[in-house]
């Protein structure tokens, strides 16, 4: 590129970290294992100006920091993702939790017991549509962030991941959305109005049930977000470091882990592992 702008950030990226804020707050995040990690560098102050990404060639696993051609999950190693908990099945689908199964035991209990035998919500959203969903509580509220929800509200408190993931799932069973369509998310923001009566159809059919989860009515609050777009994408084509190892142009927006430049889109927590170089300004 003409007259590049200056470097700056350095390191393997990992999902973004969040602030909620008005407009939401991005900030890029070092994945770097056994040495010290570049500074977060926020990303927000940076949507309506040239932002170029640049890939190394380095991918590293963001569990142990091995070196590695190919990554899995959430950029692990091959190893890892066969012998960590952070990449057990469970943990994309907690409804099939074995914790306690002989024939199958639990990859870590220490994991299990801080992470999964914590209090976790079930809630509802609007990403691309109105979905259901789950979380622990203390990650509220970056996780409705991190799936570009504009609205969220809670419904329900369970005792563990898997059963509020056993819940999830029976309401999925029924039929109500619990995916997100992530070129949908990207083109405009849905009317926060569509909220209300999908939350009010996930409450009925709880109370229906005998859930004693439920939230009382007061907790049951919308939160709404606002996220730093210029402008959202005529047409959603998705960029792919490993085919186009330099990426960038205009920054126009960002939402939930998706940069959204005037020539394509990019989800950075896809590409968590790999070292780049990012150039702003």
């Amino acid at each position: 590129m003409a007259n590049p702008p200056p470097i700056v950030w350095t390191g393997i990226l990992r999902k973004m970290r969040v602030a909620d804020g008005d407009p939401v707050g991005y900030h890029l995040a070092d994945a770097t294992v056994g040495a010290q990690p570049a500074p977060d560098h926020a990303l927000t102050p940076h949507v309506g100006q040239q932002v170029h990404l640049r890939f190394t060639g380095e991918i590293r696993c963001t569990l142990c920091g091995r070196a590695m051609k190919k990554s899995f999950g959430d950029g692990y190693c091959f190893p890892c993702s066969q012998s960590r908990p952070e990449a057990d099945m469970c943990v994309v689908r907690p409804e099939l939790c074995h914790h306690g199964h002989a024939d199958h035991p639990c990859r870590d209990e220490a994991f299990a017991q801080a992470q999964c035998f914590q209090p976790h919500i079930l809630y509802v959203s609007l990403t691309s549509g109105a979905k259901v969903g789950i979380t622990r509580q203390v990650n509220l509220p970056s996780r409705w962030i991190d799936q570009g929800a504009v609205a969220a509200m809670p419904i329900a408190r369970l005792a563990d991941r898997r059963a509020v993931g056993l819940l999830e799932k029976r309401l999925s069973d029924e039929g109500f959305a619990d995916r997100t369509h992530w070129t949908r998310m990207l083109k405009g923001d849905p009317v926060v109005d569509e909220l209300a009566p999908f939350a009010a159809q996930v409450v009925g059919r709880l109370e229906a049930w005998g859930e004693v989860a439920l939230l009382p009515a007061a907790e049951r609050l919308v939160r709404c977000f606002r996220y730093p777009v210029h402008t959202w994408p005529a047409k959603v084509a998705s960029y792919n470091l490993d085919k186009t190892p330099e990426v960038g142009g205009l920054l126009e927006g960002i939402k939930g882990q998706y940069l959204l430049f005037e020539g394509g889109v990019i989800n950075l927590r896809k590409f968590s592992g790999y070292r780049v170089e990012v150039r702003a300004g």
